[in-house]
C-alpha cells in the first residue's frame, strides 16, 4: 500500500513538472489581461411623457465591446418627475457607454396608472 502511493505521488509530480516545462516555452508570445478595480459613478438626466427623471448609476452588468465603447443592462436609482410630482423610484434598462458620455434609456413603472413610462437621456461617467 506504501509503495502504490509513493509511487503514484512521483508519477503525479513527474506530470506536473513536463506540464509546467511545457507551458513556459519563451517562443510563443502571449498577452496578459491587466485586471482593474475601481469605482465608477454617473449622473444622467432622462425624459419621457410629461416625465423627467434625474438618474444615477446603479448596479449593472457590462459587456465591453472595446477600449471606448460598453454595453449594459442596468439599474437606475432615480428622482421621478410625473405631472410635476416628484418621487423617488428605481428605473432598469439599457445603457451604452462611450468614454465618459452615457445613453440611458431606463423604464419606470408608475403605480398610479398601472403602466410602465418609459425615458431617454444622457448621462456622463466619472471615475
Amino acid at each position: 500500500m506504501y509503495m502504490k502511493t509513493c509511487l503514484l505521488m512521483s508519477l503525479l509530480l513527474m506530470a506536473n513538472h513536463l506540464l509546467s516545462a511545457q507551458s513556459s516555452d519563451s517562443t510563443v508570445n502571449r498577452t496578459r489581461r491587466k485586471v482593474s478595480v475601481g469605482l465608477e459613478g454617473m449622473a444622467g438626466v432622462s425624459f419621457g411623457d410629461r416625465t423627467i427623471a434625474f438618474n444615477v448609476g446603479g448596479p449593472h452588468l457590462k459587456l465591453k465591446v472595446g477600449k471606448d465603447v460598453g454595453i449594459a443592462l442596468a439599474a437606475f436609482p432615480s428622482l421621478l418627475i410625473v405631472s410635476g410630482k416628484a418621487e423617488p423610484r428605481l428605473g432598469i434598462g439599457p445603457r451604452l457607454d462611450y468614454r465618459s458620455l452615457v445613453l440611458i434609456v431606463p423604464a419606470f413603472f408608475h403605480n398610479k396608472s398601472d403602466a410602465w413610462i418609459w425615458t431617454a437621456g444622457l448621462g456622463y461617467k466619472f471615475h
